[in-house]
């Protein structure tokens, strides 16, 4: 039985999901967490524009989770140093906002290891496409 997409209506924005990404990389402002590795987790809510399954369906383009994974382990691997993990967030925000089938972003940055009472010590930011 094939099923007739035309049928279902939209309830808001599609989300595409990027969930507990983690990886190994020297970040931190204070001394202590200079010339170390540290885990640092992401989570990623890319919040697509109206329509977007009928563009998918019309022109084959998508937003690909894919991309901002390889983005994020990129940049770990470039081996420099972050101070803040609101550098990273906002990094991953700007590259997640070139697709211009995203109107929206929340992105998570958080450090898992240092309080051991916590689950994760971080920031979460929303950015969004400038209004035309």
């Amino acid at each position: 039985m094939e099923k007739n997409v035309d049928t279902l209506v939209e309830d808001g924005h599609d989300v595409i999901l990027i969930e507990g990404l983690k990886v190994a990389t020297q970040i931190g402002i204070l001394d202590s967490e200079k010339n170390r590795t540290q885990t640092v987790c992401f989570d990623i809510e890319m919040q697509t524009v109206t329509g977007y399954r009928r563009i998918v369906r019309e022109t084959g383009a998508f937003v690909s989770y894919a991309d901002a994974v390889e983005f994020i382990l990129q940049k770990a691997a470039s081996g420099g140093h972050i101070d803040l993990v609101e550098d990273w967030a906002e990094a991953v925000a700007d590259f997640v906002l070139t697709n211009e089938l995203v109107e929206g972003v929340s992105v998570k940055v958080t450090k898992p290891d240092i309080f051991e009472e916590a689950a994760g010590v971080g920031i979460r930011i929303k950015r969004c496409r400038p209004s035309r």
